[in-house]
């Protein structure tokens, strides 16, 4: 999931960027939050710490800390390499530091008129978020839609995909969320990679993320505890796998 964080040491700027945000994130009805607003760059580093979304990075440039934006992002990089930053700072001056430190700035936003940032902030979500969305051999993604709102799905997160109890809806399984949309097995199973394998007719499956198979009760035990029915058909494919593994 892409996520958005910001850093900036005066509260009213915090305050206009963060209502900036989220208009942006209601007019463009996109699968993003906001995970931080904060004026202490350690508290911001923490927080990335912990977390294993991909993150859009606001950052004021002076801090008032003893470190600035561009060290905070040179040590954002380091933790989430797939990250967007984009400096929102009163200095233009500083923008070419943004090539000295290599942290690869999304975009660099002056602290101007309420309007020019708005619309710039506008423009550094929505190329983000296709950014994130769009996939690559190194980072495959699955996208759906529900209603007007598109959500993104990185093929590392997904557990398994199984048929819901609603008619024409599937259930996609991540180790923090279980997400219901439309659609059919038959359909997400000819778009994804090698790594997803349909055990069941109600179970695509990421092999990736098999703890162990119960061949007995005809189970596959997911990395996050989490069970899935297996066919006889299976069998086979499976067996594999799993020789492959202990090779």
């Amino acid at each position: 999931m892409l996520t958005i964080y910001i850093c900036e040491d005066q509260f009213e700027h915090l305050k206009q960027i963060s209502n900036y945000v989220k208009k942006v994130l209601i007019i463009e009805d996109l699968d993003v939050s906001i995970a931080l607003e904060t004026n202490n760059p350690y508290q911001l580093l923490e927080h990335v710490k912990q977390s294993n979304d991909t993150g859009l990075y606001l950052l004021d440039i002076d801090l008032q800390s003893d470190i600035n934006g561009l060290e905070l992002a040179e040590q954002i990089r380091l933790i989430d390499p797939r990250c967007f930053i984009v400096f929102v700072t009163a200095h233009p001056e500083m923008s070419i530091l943004t090539f000295q430190y290599k942290v690869e700035a999304l975009d660099f936003i002056i602290k101007n008129t309420p309007e020019q940032i708005h619309s710039q902030i506008h423009s550094c979500i929505q190329k983000a978020y296709e950014r994130y969305s769009s996939s690559s051999p190194l980072n495959k993604v699955f996208s759906f839609q529900i209603g007007t709102r598109k959500t993104t799905i990185p093929y590392s997160e997904i557990l398994f995909f199984e048929t819901s109890s609603a008619l024409h809806r599937l259930i996609l399984h991540t180790y923090q969320k279980t997400i219901e949309f439309p659609g059919h097995l038959n359909e997400i199973e000819r778009k994804l990679d090698k790594n997803f394998f349909r055990c069941h007719r109600s179970y695509i499956i990421n092999m990736t993320k098999i703890q162990e198979i119960n061949w007995k009760k005809n189970l596959v035990i997911m990395n996050d505890g989490s069970t899935c029915y297996l066919s006889p058909v299976s069998y086979t494919h499976l067996r594999a796998h799993e020789t492959d593994q202990y090779r």
